[in-house]
């Protein structure tokens, strides 16, 4: 399995407010935004993902620490569960592609994306 990103998480209250600054302060641009049915909003700007909802809709989500864009999410899914890793959400279908979260043995909280083609010529292509 391949990681081609690593994104930090930062939780906001209002998603607004907050890609407008990061834009000017790492001068990289918003390469997505959508909301979840849930009502769960997303921003990725440079290496940061910013997750954003009414003050409930977050909560289930602010124990994952990072999101990690691989290259196949089935044999993500095969090494995880080698690990003894927990399985919190997924394998399921994202506005990106396709995504799961896991919890590692130790604690730490984890969301593996599989970005579809669409999301990869938003974020300016696939690495070689």
């Amino acid at each position: 399995m391949r990681i081609f990103r690593t994104c930090a998480r930062a939780y906001a209250d209002d998603l607004d407010a907050v890609p407008a600054p990061l834009t000017t302060v790492t001068g990289e641009p918003i390469s997505t935004r959508f909301t979840m049915p849930n009502g769960l909003e997303l921003a990725t700007v440079g290496r940061l993902l910013v997750v954003a909802g009414d003050e409930r809709v977050p909560e289930p989500y602010r124990a994952t620490v990072a999101t990690l864009i691989i290259d196949d999410l089935d044999e993500c899914w095969v090494l995880l569960n080698r690990t003894g890793a927990q399985i919190v959400r997924g394998p399921q279908a994202v506005p990106t592609g396709r995504n799961l979260t896991a919890k590692l043995p130790g604690g730490v909280q984890i969301e593996y994306v599989e970005w579809d083609e669409a999301q990869w010529e938003r974020a300016g292509g696939r690495p070689a």
